[in-house]
């Protein structure tokens, strides 16, 4: 079944796919985290071609490194966690972009439907208050 009618299928009556301008990452991944089906906004947003990300582990798109972003993967991919995630991308200029992801499981095809909802612009304030607050005592004891 090719991508676009197992992600219509797994959707069907819940709610319509979002445009390919709304600020989404649609895709699928497959139980050992590699990404197998990706809609344009991946392009879009991140900067890559989608055939450059194709069957290339997520964990080596975010901004956590190593054993960390392994381990985000894996609970992005749990299906025991429903919980929503959130995690940032490298995009192809080296910048960062966070994401809100959703999944939900289809183990007929052996892939997970995950959808993630660009929040950087809500994430940029909190990162920079939490880097004031941390900064800001430093420049006390300098001063001192």
């Amino acid at each position: 079944m090719n991508g676009t009618r197992f992600l219509s299928r797994l959707i069907r009556g819940k709610r319509r796919l979002p445009s390919d301008r709304a600020p989404v990452l649609l895709g699928l991944a497959g139980f050992d985290g590699k990404l197998k089906f990706l809609n344009p906004a991946w392009g879009k947003i991140l900067g890559y071609p989608a055939q450059e990300l194709l069957d290339r582990p997520l964990h080596e798109l975010m901004q956590q490194h190593g054993q960390a972003a392994v381990a985000l993967v894996d609970r992005l991919l749990a299906e025991d966690s429903f919980d929503p995630m959130e995690f940032g991308l490298r995009c192809q200029d080296g910048t960062f972009k966070w994401f809100l992801w959703h999944r939900r499981f289809d183990s007929e095809h052996q892939a997970i439907f995950i959808a993630g909802y660009d929040i950087t612009d809500q994430k940029n304030p909190e990162i920079a208050s939490l880097q004031q607050s941390y900064e800001g005592p430093k420049r006390a004891d300098a001063a001192i």
